[in-house]
């Protein structure tokens, strides 16, 4: 329970999600941080607001002016305002560790104090798509919801037929809440709205890894992920970053042959971690010690 709004609306304000490090292996090559939003930023996220791919699960169309990114800029600059308590939204840019290339937004929509509830969205240049990162933002976004402004349940609705966002959702550890026929209207066709959700004692209970197995060594680890990735020779220092058919598809098919191959259930935080064979035993290691 939110006992002091005052100080629940600074963090929600001021502080930055990730302040905690949810990519342990090598933050600098594989991490992302979270910057507070602003037009400085107008001419990188121009660069991918002009990419038709971007928008094919939104209910608007590219950018095709330097102008129209900047009046949307504009207006999610508008939704931060509010007097006092009121503010119910936040936006943040989101950068790479390793050069500060801004890859994407996020932000944390709607709050709800009485509910204690709160909407989340995200977006990345399509060029990264696959990498692994959107799987880091939702797990900095989980623990800022539930951890620093301790909220009780985050909530979202895609588009029915984004297949690869929903399941990098399910893989976060959401639960599906329903359909909301025709939420969606994009160039005068309706689409129908996946509803999902996740709870604060959801989000506990899903905080470990677990396996029945004692005996995990890196060359089974290196086998399975190379009958996934069957084009690809994975050795100890493959990963996402630097292995082209390792994404965001194949790395949930290596998750689930871990599960039903090795007795490896792991975590939504350990499943935005396990990037690469290196930091996949370290996660293992931890686990069985």
């Amino acid at each position: 329970m939110i006992k002091n709004i005052e100080e629940f609306m600074y963090k929600f304000t001021k502080v930055l999600p990730g302040d905690v490090e949810t990519n342990k292996q090598n933050p600098k090559e594989f991490g992302v941080y979270f910057d507070h939003f602003s037009k400085d930023a107008l001419e990188e996220m121009h660069r991918y607001s002009t990419d038709e791919s971007f928008y094919e699960h939104y209910e608007f169309n590219a950018f095709t002016s330097i102008e129209e990114t900047s009046k949307y800029m504009d207006k999610l600059i508008n939704r931060m305002s509010g007097i006092a308590n009121d503010r119910v939204t936040t936006y943040w840019l989101i950068r790479r560790k390793s050069d500060n290339y801004l890859i994407g937004t996020a932000g944390l929509i709607d709050l709800n104090l009485g509910r204690q509830s709160i909407e989340w969205g995200y977006g990345i240049d399509p060029k990264l798509w696959g990498k692994g990162y959107i799987l880091q933002i939702q797990e900095i976004l989980k623990d800022y919801v539930f951890n620093v402004l301790e909220l009780n349940r985050i909530h979202g609705v895609t588009m029915a037929n984004n297949f690869k966002t929903i399941e990098s959702i399910q893989a976060a550890g959401m639960i599906h809440e329903g359909i909301s026929r025709d939420h969606y209207c994009k160039n005068g066709e309706f689409f129908d709205g996946w509803r999902y959700a996740m709870t604060k004692k959801d989000y506990e209970s899903q905080t470990h890894s677990k396996s029945n197995n004692q005996d995990i060594t890196s060359d089974q680890v290196i086998k399975i992920v190379n009958e996934i990735l069957v084009n690809e020779s994975i050795d100890i220092n493959s990963s996402m970053e630097n292995t082209k058919t390792w994404d965001s598809l194949n790395h949930m098919l290596i998750i689930v042959a871990f599960k039903e191959k090795l007795a490896l259930d792991l975590s939504p935080s350990d499943i935005a971690d396990a990037i690469s064979i290196k930091y996949i035993m370290k996660i293992i290691k931890s686990i069985q010690n």
